[in-house]
Protein backbone atom coordinates (compact mmCIF):
# COMPACT_ATOMS: atom_id res chain seq x y z
CA UNK A 1 0.00 0.00 0.00
CA UNK A 2 1.34 3.26 -1.27
CA UNK A 3 1.70 6.19 1.03
CA UNK A 4 1.49 9.87 0.16
CA UNK A 5 3.43 12.06 1.97
CA UNK A 6 2.52 15.47 2.42
CA UNK A 7 4.27 18.07 -0.07
CA UNK A 8 4.06 21.83 0.14
CA UNK A 9 2.83 23.10 -3.17
CA UNK A 10 4.06 26.62 -4.11
CA UNK A 11 1.04 29.00 -4.55
CA UNK A 12 0.90 29.41 -8.37
CA UNK A 13 1.42 33.17 -9.57
CA UNK A 14 -1.24 34.93 -11.97
CA UNK A 15 0.56 36.87 -14.02
CA UNK A 16 -1.05 39.36 -16.16
CA UNK A 17 -0.07 40.36 -19.07
CA UNK A 18 -0.76 44.22 -18.95
CA UNK A 19 -0.86 44.84 -22.58
CA UNK A 20 -2.30 42.08 -24.00
CA UNK A 21 -5.55 42.98 -21.03
CA UNK A 22 -5.83 46.44 -21.97
CA UNK A 23 -6.25 45.15 -26.02
CA UNK A 24 -8.87 43.10 -24.71
CA UNK A 25 -10.74 45.49 -22.83
CA UNK A 26 -10.41 47.95 -25.17
CA UNK A 27 -11.52 45.47 -28.04
CA UNK A 28 -14.62 44.62 -25.69
CA UNK A 29 -15.31 48.62 -25.95
CA UNK A 30 -15.36 49.11 -29.28
CA UNK A 31 -17.18 45.99 -29.51
CA UNK A 32 -19.98 47.13 -27.29
CA UNK A 33 -20.08 50.44 -28.78
CA UNK A 34 -20.73 49.18 -32.19
CA UNK A 35 -23.09 46.94 -30.95
CA UNK A 36 -24.62 50.04 -29.66
CA UNK A 37 -24.48 52.50 -32.92
CA UNK A 38 -25.52 49.29 -34.97
CA UNK A 39 -28.80 49.16 -32.74
CA UNK A 40 -29.32 52.72 -33.42
CA UNK A 41 -28.31 52.52 -37.04
CA UNK A 42 -30.65 49.57 -37.03
CA UNK A 43 -33.79 51.92 -35.31
CA UNK A 44 -33.29 54.61 -37.48
CA UNK A 45 -36.17 55.03 -40.48
CA UNK A 46 -36.38 56.76 -43.16
CA UNK A 47 -39.53 57.47 -45.60
CA UNK A 48 -40.08 59.38 -48.96
CA UNK A 49 -44.26 60.52 -50.01
CA UNK A 50 -43.92 57.71 -52.45
CA UNK A 51 -46.04 60.37 -54.08
CA UNK A 52 -46.67 58.40 -57.72
CA UNK A 53 -48.84 56.24 -55.48
CA UNK A 54 -51.92 55.35 -56.21
CA UNK A 55 -52.65 56.30 -59.83
CA UNK A 56 -49.41 56.69 -61.33
CA UNK A 57 -47.70 53.62 -63.82
CA UNK A 58 -45.23 50.99 -63.19
CA UNK A 59 -42.11 52.56 -63.97
CA UNK A 60 -42.84 55.33 -62.10
CA UNK A 61 -43.82 53.43 -58.58
CA UNK A 62 -40.60 51.78 -59.33
CA UNK A 63 -38.49 55.12 -59.22
CA UNK A 64 -39.95 56.08 -55.86
CA UNK A 65 -39.45 52.42 -54.55
CA UNK A 66 -36.53 51.68 -55.56
CA UNK A 67 -34.83 54.99 -54.93
CA UNK A 68 -36.22 54.43 -51.29
CA UNK A 69 -33.88 51.58 -50.98
CA UNK A 70 -31.01 53.41 -52.08
CA UNK A 71 -31.49 56.60 -49.74
CA UNK A 72 -31.84 54.14 -47.08
CA UNK A 73 -28.62 52.51 -47.61
CA UNK A 74 -26.98 55.86 -48.37
CA UNK A 75 -28.24 57.59 -45.00
CA UNK A 76 -27.63 53.99 -43.13
CA UNK A 77 -31.82 54.08 -42.04
CA UNK A 78 -34.13 51.34 -42.68
CA UNK A 79 -36.86 52.12 -45.39
CA UNK A 80 -40.09 52.41 -43.95
CA UNK A 81 -43.54 52.44 -45.56
CA UNK A 82 -46.63 53.98 -43.73
CA UNK A 83 -48.72 51.25 -43.01
CA UNK A 84 -51.46 53.71 -41.60
CA UNK A 85 -51.94 54.49 -45.72
CA UNK A 86 -54.38 52.60 -47.44
CA UNK A 87 -53.15 53.69 -50.57
CA UNK A 88 -49.71 52.39 -50.53
CA UNK A 89 -51.29 49.38 -48.76
CA UNK A 90 -53.30 48.33 -51.19
CA UNK A 91 -51.19 48.92 -53.94
CA UNK A 92 -48.21 46.87 -52.29
CA UNK A 93 -50.35 44.19 -51.87
CA UNK A 94 -52.19 44.28 -55.59
CA UNK A 95 -49.69 45.57 -57.82
CA UNK A 96 -46.13 45.09 -56.48
CA UNK A 97 -46.28 42.38 -54.01
CA UNK A 98 -47.27 39.74 -57.15
CA UNK A 99 -44.96 41.04 -59.31
CA UNK A 100 -41.77 41.55 -57.38
CA UNK A 101 -42.09 39.67 -53.82
CA UNK A 102 -38.67 40.42 -53.04
CA UNK A 103 -38.12 43.81 -53.78
CA UNK A 104 -41.50 44.47 -51.47
CA UNK A 105 -39.64 42.40 -48.92
CA UNK A 106 -37.25 44.72 -48.42
CA UNK A 107 -39.37 47.49 -46.72
CA UNK A 108 -40.49 47.47 -43.22
CA UNK A 109 -44.62 48.03 -42.57
CA UNK A 110 -44.66 50.53 -39.45
CA UNK A 111 -47.01 52.86 -37.98
CA UNK A 112 -44.68 55.73 -36.84
CA UNK A 113 -46.85 58.61 -35.16
CA UNK A 114 -46.27 61.80 -37.02
CA UNK A 115 -45.21 63.77 -34.14
CA UNK A 116 -42.07 61.90 -33.61
CA UNK A 117 -40.89 62.09 -37.28
CA UNK A 118 -38.51 64.82 -38.95
CA UNK A 119 -39.73 66.15 -42.04
CA UNK A 120 -37.32 67.20 -44.75
CA UNK A 121 -37.91 68.76 -48.34
CA UNK A 122 -35.36 66.82 -51.41
CA UNK A 123 -36.50 66.31 -54.84
CA UNK A 124 -39.14 68.47 -54.21
CA UNK A 125 -39.88 70.58 -57.37
CA UNK A 126 -38.57 68.36 -60.24
CA UNK A 127 -39.68 64.45 -60.80
CA UNK A 128 -36.63 63.39 -63.09
CA UNK A 129 -32.73 65.11 -60.74
CA UNK A 130 -30.37 63.95 -58.47
CA UNK A 131 -31.13 65.75 -55.22
CA UNK A 132 -28.26 64.26 -53.00
CA UNK A 133 -30.01 62.80 -49.79
CA UNK A 134 -26.51 62.70 -47.98
CA UNK A 135 -27.29 66.44 -47.77
CA UNK A 136 -29.46 64.91 -44.62
CA UNK A 137 -26.84 62.50 -42.92
CA UNK A 138 -26.41 64.86 -40.42
CA UNK A 139 -30.18 64.92 -39.04
CA UNK A 140 -30.02 62.91 -35.23
CA UNK A 141 -34.33 62.33 -35.24
CA UNK A 142 -34.47 58.68 -35.61
CA UNK A 143 -37.72 59.11 -37.84
CA UNK A 144 -37.61 61.07 -41.07
CA UNK A 145 -39.67 61.74 -43.92
CA UNK A 146 -38.45 63.26 -47.22
CA UNK A 147 -40.90 65.19 -48.68
CA UNK A 148 -40.24 65.26 -52.67
CA UNK A 149 -41.55 63.68 -55.90
CA UNK A 150 -41.13 60.67 -57.94
CA UNK A 151 -36.67 60.63 -57.30
CA UNK A 152 -36.32 59.33 -60.95
CA UNK A 153 -32.84 59.57 -60.86
CA UNK A 154 -30.78 56.44 -61.44
CA UNK A 155 -28.17 58.03 -59.05
CA UNK A 156 -30.54 57.25 -56.39
CA UNK A 157 -29.77 53.76 -56.25
CA UNK A 158 -26.90 52.93 -58.74
CA UNK A 159 -24.95 51.83 -55.85
CA UNK A 160 -26.86 48.90 -55.12
CA UNK A 161 -27.57 47.71 -58.27
CA UNK A 162 -26.32 44.55 -57.97
CA UNK A 163 -28.98 43.87 -55.07
CA UNK A 164 -31.76 45.62 -57.05
CA UNK A 165 -30.99 43.15 -59.94
CA UNK A 166 -31.35 40.41 -57.22
CA UNK A 167 -34.43 41.37 -55.61
CA UNK A 168 -36.47 42.24 -59.51
CA UNK A 169 -34.86 38.48 -60.88
CA UNK A 170 -38.24 37.18 -62.68
CA UNK A 171 -40.02 34.42 -61.28
CA UNK A 172 -39.68 31.08 -63.47
CA UNK A 173 -43.46 31.07 -64.26
CA UNK A 174 -42.63 34.51 -65.64
CA UNK A 175 -39.15 33.31 -67.68
CA UNK A 176 -41.20 30.16 -68.66
CA UNK A 177 -43.69 32.51 -70.38
CA UNK A 178 -41.09 35.14 -71.76
CA UNK A 179 -39.59 32.10 -73.27
CA UNK A 180 -42.49 31.68 -75.34
CA UNK A 181 -42.78 34.96 -77.20
CA UNK A 182 -40.39 34.02 -79.65
CA UNK A 183 -39.43 30.67 -81.92
CA UNK A 184 -36.94 28.26 -80.63
CA UNK A 185 -34.31 29.33 -83.43
CA UNK A 186 -34.17 32.50 -82.78
CA UNK A 187 -33.29 32.37 -78.70
CA UNK A 188 -29.46 31.79 -79.78
CA UNK A 189 -29.53 35.31 -82.06
CA UNK A 190 -28.75 38.81 -81.33
CA UNK A 191 -31.65 40.57 -80.16
CA UNK A 192 -32.55 43.71 -80.41
CA UNK A 193 -35.34 44.96 -78.35
CA UNK A 194 -36.74 48.25 -79.05
CA UNK A 195 -39.87 49.65 -76.53
CA UNK A 196 -43.22 51.74 -77.66
CA UNK A 197 -44.80 53.95 -75.74
CA UNK A 198 -47.65 55.93 -77.18
CA UNK A 199 -51.31 55.15 -75.95
CA UNK A 200 -51.96 58.53 -72.95
CA UNK A 201 -48.39 59.83 -74.14
CA UNK A 202 -50.36 61.26 -77.60
CA UNK A 203 -52.87 62.64 -75.69
CA UNK A 204 -51.73 64.63 -72.23
CA UNK A 205 -49.47 66.99 -73.50
CA UNK A 206 -46.80 66.40 -72.09
CA UNK A 207 -44.98 63.50 -73.05
CA UNK A 208 -43.05 62.43 -76.45
CA UNK A 209 -44.69 59.30 -77.88
CA UNK A 210 -43.04 56.78 -79.98
CA UNK A 211 -42.67 58.66 -83.50
CA UNK A 212 -42.88 55.93 -86.29
CA UNK A 213 -39.81 57.65 -88.59
CA UNK A 214 -37.60 57.58 -85.65
CA UNK A 215 -38.21 54.38 -84.23
CA UNK A 216 -37.66 52.55 -87.75
CA UNK A 217 -34.66 54.17 -88.76
CA UNK A 218 -32.97 54.18 -85.15
CA UNK A 219 -34.02 50.26 -85.46
CA UNK A 220 -32.04 50.17 -89.11
CA UNK A 221 -29.48 52.21 -87.76
CA UNK A 222 -28.83 48.89 -84.79
CA UNK A 223 -29.31 46.26 -86.61
CA UNK A 224 -27.01 47.17 -89.45
CA UNK A 225 -24.63 48.03 -86.70
CA UNK A 226 -24.71 44.57 -85.17
CA UNK A 227 -25.41 42.66 -88.55
CA UNK A 228 -21.24 43.54 -89.07
CA UNK A 229 -20.18 41.85 -85.79
CA UNK A 230 -23.20 39.25 -85.29
CA UNK A 231 -24.25 36.09 -88.28
CA UNK A 232 -28.02 36.57 -87.30
CA UNK A 233 -29.90 39.47 -85.78
CA UNK A 234 -33.34 39.47 -84.60
CA UNK A 235 -35.44 42.10 -83.32
CA UNK A 236 -38.76 41.95 -80.91
CA UNK A 237 -40.60 44.69 -80.42
CA UNK A 238 -42.54 45.36 -77.17
CA UNK A 239 -44.70 48.03 -75.62
CA UNK A 240 -48.33 49.62 -75.55
CA UNK A 241 -49.10 49.82 -79.11
CA UNK A 242 -48.90 46.78 -81.29
CA UNK A 243 -50.82 48.44 -84.30
CA UNK A 244 -48.00 51.32 -84.18
CA UNK A 245 -45.32 48.76 -84.01
CA UNK A 246 -47.10 47.02 -86.90
CA UNK A 247 -47.33 49.62 -89.29
CA UNK A 248 -43.88 51.02 -88.53
CA UNK A 249 -42.31 47.24 -89.34
CA UNK A 250 -45.00 45.85 -91.82
CA UNK A 251 -42.36 44.86 -94.32
CA UNK A 252 -40.17 43.00 -92.05
CA UNK A 253 -43.01 41.31 -90.09
CA UNK A 254 -45.40 38.33 -90.72
CA UNK A 255 -49.65 38.47 -90.85
CA UNK A 256 -49.82 38.92 -87.26
CA UNK A 257 -53.54 39.27 -86.26
CA UNK A 258 -53.33 40.58 -82.64
CA UNK A 259 -51.45 43.47 -84.02
CA UNK A 260 -53.85 44.86 -86.35
CA UNK A 261 -56.78 47.36 -85.80
CA UNK A 262 -58.23 48.99 -88.42
CA UNK A 263 -59.36 51.27 -86.12
CA UNK A 264 -55.78 52.81 -85.45
CA UNK A 265 -54.84 56.40 -85.80
CA UNK A 266 -53.11 56.90 -89.16
CA UNK A 267 -49.84 57.64 -89.28
CA UNK A 268 -48.14 60.40 -90.89
CA UNK A 269 -45.34 57.07 -92.32
CA UNK A 270 -43.78 55.54 -95.39
CA UNK A 271 -41.72 52.69 -95.09
CA UNK A 272 -38.03 53.34 -96.38
CA UNK A 273 -36.67 52.80 -99.65
CA UNK A 274 -33.22 51.21 -98.26
CA UNK A 275 -33.48 49.17 -95.05
CA UNK A 276 -31.58 46.36 -94.08
CA UNK A 277 -33.04 43.11 -94.19
CA UNK A 278 -33.97 41.69 -90.63
CA UNK A 279 -36.89 40.17 -89.18
CA UNK A 280 -39.46 41.43 -86.42
CA UNK A 281 -41.14 39.43 -83.94
CA UNK A 282 -44.19 41.65 -82.38
CA UNK A 283 -44.87 40.81 -78.75
CA UNK A 284 -48.50 40.49 -78.14
CA UNK A 285 -48.94 43.35 -75.25
CA UNK A 286 -48.44 41.32 -71.79
CA UNK A 287 -47.25 41.44 -68.17
CA UNK A 288 -44.80 44.00 -67.57
CA UNK A 289 -43.28 41.29 -65.29
CA UNK A 290 -43.03 39.17 -68.45
CA UNK A 291 -41.95 42.05 -70.32
CA UNK A 292 -38.92 42.44 -67.84
CA UNK A 293 -38.49 38.41 -67.85
CA UNK A 294 -37.57 38.64 -71.81
CA UNK A 295 -35.23 41.88 -71.17
CA UNK A 296 -33.52 39.98 -68.16
CA UNK A 297 -32.84 36.35 -70.48
CA UNK A 298 -32.74 37.25 -74.36
CA UNK A 299 -32.48 41.49 -75.11
CA UNK A 300 -28.50 42.05 -75.71
CA UNK A 301 -29.98 45.64 -76.84
CA UNK A 302 -32.37 48.17 -76.02
CA UNK A 303 -33.87 51.18 -77.72
CA UNK A 304 -36.47 52.76 -75.85
CA UNK A 305 -38.11 55.31 -78.57
CA UNK A 306 -40.51 57.32 -76.06
CA UNK A 307 -37.56 59.16 -74.20
CA UNK A 308 -39.30 60.21 -70.66
CA UNK A 309 -40.82 56.55 -70.62
CA UNK A 310 -40.32 55.34 -67.34
CA UNK A 311 -41.41 51.03 -68.22
CA UNK A 312 -38.63 51.21 -71.20
CA UNK A 313 -36.09 52.82 -68.96
CA UNK A 314 -36.96 49.94 -66.17
CA UNK A 315 -36.90 47.65 -69.30
CA UNK A 316 -33.07 48.73 -70.16
CA UNK A 317 -31.81 48.96 -66.33
CA UNK A 318 -32.94 45.23 -65.87
CA UNK A 319 -31.87 44.02 -69.14
CA UNK A 320 -29.34 41.09 -69.72
CA UNK A 321 -26.29 42.42 -67.66
CA UNK A 322 -24.19 42.97 -70.74
CA UNK A 323 -27.22 44.72 -73.03
CA UNK A 324 -26.01 47.70 -74.78
CA UNK A 325 -29.21 50.25 -74.16
CA UNK A 326 -30.36 52.70 -76.55
CA UNK A 327 -32.44 56.09 -76.00
CA UNK A 328 -33.94 58.67 -78.31
CA UNK A 329 -32.30 62.39 -77.83
CA UNK A 330 -34.91 64.24 -75.83
CA UNK A 331 -33.92 67.27 -76.56
CA UNK A 332 -35.07 66.51 -80.25
CA UNK A 333 -38.04 66.16 -79.16
CA UNK A 334 -41.29 68.05 -78.14
CA UNK A 335 -41.73 66.10 -74.58
CA UNK A 336 -42.14 68.58 -71.92
CA UNK A 337 -40.10 66.24 -69.48
CA UNK A 338 -37.23 67.90 -70.08
CA UNK A 339 -38.24 70.86 -68.04
CA UNK A 340 -38.24 68.76 -65.48
CA UNK A 341 -35.24 66.70 -65.83
CA UNK A 342 -31.48 67.04 -66.14
CA UNK A 343 -30.42 64.47 -68.58
CA UNK A 344 -27.16 63.61 -66.74
CA UNK A 345 -29.39 62.01 -63.89
CA UNK A 346 -32.08 60.39 -65.63
CA UNK A 347 -29.69 58.53 -68.31
CA UNK A 348 -26.85 56.84 -66.92
CA UNK A 349 -24.08 57.90 -68.75
CA UNK A 350 -22.87 53.98 -70.56
CA UNK A 351 -25.98 54.41 -72.49
CA UNK A 352 -26.07 55.59 -75.67
CA UNK A 353 -27.94 58.63 -76.96
CA UNK A 354 -29.65 58.00 -80.62
CA UNK A 355 -30.40 61.59 -82.57
CA UNK A 356 -31.46 61.96 -86.31
CA UNK A 357 -28.94 64.67 -88.30
CA UNK A 358 -29.86 67.01 -90.35
CA UNK A 359 -29.63 64.12 -93.23
CA UNK A 360 -32.68 62.59 -91.74
CA UNK A 361 -30.47 59.69 -90.53
CA UNK A 362 -29.56 58.56 -87.00
CA UNK A 363 -26.10 58.91 -85.03
CA UNK A 364 -24.81 57.98 -81.93
CA UNK A 365 -23.25 59.97 -79.32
Amino acid sequence: METFQNTKVPPSKCVIDVDHFLEFSENRHVMKLKENELAIINGRTVQTMLYAFPNAGLGNRLFELISLLGIASTLQRRAVINATNPNYMSHLHQTMQPLFPKLVEQFELRVIPESSVARQQINWSRCCIFDDPAKVLDISNQHVILDGHYFQSFKYFHHIRTKIREWMAPKELAKSKAEKLIPFSVKDNFIICPHIRRGDFETDGLHQPSDPTFTRAATDFLVEKYQKTRRHVTVVVFGNDMSFAHTVFEDRVGNISFALNPNATALNYTLPEYSPTYDVILTPQSTPEIDLAFSRTFCDATLFTGPSSTFGWWLSYLAKSSAKVYYRDILETKDGVINDMKVEDFYPPEWIKLRTNEYGSIGSS
